[in-house]
């Protein structure tokens, strides 16, 4: 008997087709959470690859902080102009301003060769870094406005390789037999001989701050770094580009002020040396951390009461973009910020965050 030939009915059919529905629409819903979560996976990698690439510009420049060649004792240094010397320690006066060349006084006076000061900041613009003298640049590259509440940190060093003298940049005359009498010049000539034991290497120094823009994209927080180099004829502040997506530098140094036994004031045993009330010594532990601006640091005002030993950073990364269906709700207080921070508060809600931090210690600093 032969079969009859018969279709699907149609609530077959509809049945069929919802399952179909539904399976497609598992799969697209699938798909797109993945997507989505991919695309979060790789915002946050992006902002910890960031972060990382940051501070592995900033840690080196750290470590070599107050390395000046055969001393790390900037008292061995004067300002050598010609048969005219002054020492650092006078360079803290402002009386002694040197105007030649117009480089070293870029960010205040005597900025650029105050070696007392291997490592400084300024806390939300307040310190010795002038913020206002020192400015982002507002053309090519177009920093912007430097960005209120952040810190700044400085440190000065001499190149790791020896140089030949030139009137294009402000460098250092070290030499290795007669420590005492090390020289900081601007000149085609070296205040002595050069070879062997005597050489001259370019002065380093470097400001890092967040301004408002990237070079290429306004609006954009970006770190960036002043530094002290050459526009080919003479010493000159240049300002380079570290890293876009930078919101916040915030510093902290970790000191030493012979203050280790819990009480108020100088160790006993630290303090028995005239003057009375100034560190005979320092052990280059840390014993409290401070802001950039903290008085305890201006040697010019209250002496050798304290020493840097190991500097804190704390660096707030942001997305390039902000995301849908994305508010960042947190709020952030670190590093001794009085008030906590919310990015709504800004208006900046929609972007990814990241806060990264990291613990230098400082490799030349002086613990006699």
């Amino acid at each position: 008997m032969r079969n009859k030939s018969r279709g699907l009915t149609m609530v077959e059919l509809l049945i069929g087709l919802a399952i179909g529905s539904l399976v497609v629409i598992g799969a697209v819903f699938v798909y797109s959470q993945s997507r989505t979560t991919y695309s979060i996976n790789e915002t946050q990698a992006r902002l910890q690859e960031n972060g990382r690439y940051a501070l592995a510009i900033m840690e080196p420049d750290l470590q070599l902080a107050g390395y000046y060649g055969f001393s790390n004792e900037a008292n061995d240094f004067y300002w050598t102009n010609g048969s005219s010397k002054t020492s650092v320690m006078n360079l803290q006066s402002s009386s002694t301003a040197l105007t030649t060349p117009g480089a070293i006084g870029t960010c205040g006076t005597n900025f650029a060769v105050d070696l007392l000061h291997p490592v400084q900041g300024s806390n939300n613009a307040a310190g010795p870094i002038a913020v206002s003298a020192c400015a982002p640049p507002a053309s090519s590259p177009n920093a912007g406005a430097y960005v209120t509440g952040t810190d700044t940190l400085t440190i000065r060093r001499s190149s790791t390789e020896t140089s030949t003298a030139t009137a294009a940049k402000i460098q250092l005359y070290l030499n290795a037999t007669k420590r005492t009498n090390q020289s900081i010049f601007n000149s085609a000539t070296a205040p002595g001989a050069v070879g062997g034991n005597r050489q001259v290497r370019d002065l380093v120094v470097r400001t890092y701050y967040v301004a408002a823009n990237s070079s290429m994209r306004a609006g954009y927080p970006t770190l960036w770094r002043k530094s002290l180099g050459t526009d080919g004829s003479a010493p000159k502040v240049l300002d380079e580009e570290i890293l876009p997506g930078v919101e916040d530098l915030q510093v902290e140094f970790g000191i030493d002020d012979a203050d280790h036994d819990g009480s108020a004031g100088i160790d006993p045993a630290q303090d028995k040396i005239a003057p009375i009330g100034y560190p005979d010594y320092f052990t280059g532990v840390v014993s409290r951390w401070v802001a950039p601006n903290d008085t305890l640091l201006d040697q010019s005002t209250n002496g050798r009461k304290a020493q840097i030993v190991a500097v804190r950073i704390w660096l707030r990364m942001r997305a390039d973009q902000t995301e849908a269906n994305y508010t960042d709700t947190r709020t952030y207080q670190y590093a001794g910020m009085s008030a906590a921070w919310n990015p709504a508060t800004d208006g900046v809600a929609g972007f990814r965050r990241l806060l990264v931090s990291r613990t230098v210690y400082l490799r030349n600093v002086r613990f006699q």
